[in-house]
């Protein structure tokens, strides 16, 4: 059985608009968050909340951020706490063959699965039209997260821009 959650996807949850008039425009669905080290040296993450209404509680928040590897690219899912752990994730682009991937560790934000992604799987991220997520919250109700990957390819080009 699937939740009937009323899920919005929200995206620069804690970012304000940056231009007169943008009041009035859509929130863009990846946000930006960047952050020095110690020694000074800027790191970035792309990510998205998807949040159920009216409660207002993250059902799953992804990022997408550089690695050593010029061809590569990490991914962080998050799930809440409560989830099933033996499941993990699985995800899924515009309905292709769903991926697992199991959850690693989980601490006071939620569960969380991590991958490396070389340069086809983000061609296929970028250019993808949704990415649904599904873990299970018992052993027989999961939760389908919908998240919308537009604007994803430009987030990414101007992650790499920036660190």
């Amino acid at each position: 059985m699937k939740s009937s959650f009323t899920i919005a996807v929200l995206a620069g949850l804690f970012c304000a608009a940056s231009s007169a008039g943008a009041a009035d425009a859509p929130a863009p669905l990846w946000n930006k968050t960047c952050n020095k080290d110690a020694n000074g040296k800027q790191s970035c993450v792309i990510e998205q909340f998807a949040v159920a209404m009216p409660q207002n509680s993250v059902l799953a928040h992804i990022r997408f951020f550089p690695t050593d590897k010029s061809d590569q690219t990490g991914m962080s899912l998050t799930a809440p706490l409560g989830v099933m752990l033996p499941q993990g994730f699985s995800l899924s682009v515009d309905d292709s063959k769903p991926i697992l991937l199991p959850f690693e560790r989980c601490g006071a934000e939620g569960c969380e699965a991590m991958a490396v992604l070389d340069k086809t799987a983000m061609a296929k991220f970028s250019t993808g039209k949704k990415l649904v997520l599904h873990y299970n919250v018992s052993e027989k109700k999961g939760m389908d997260i919908p998240i919308k990957l537009e604007g994803l390819s430009a987030a990414l080009q101007s992650l790499s821009k920036s660190n």
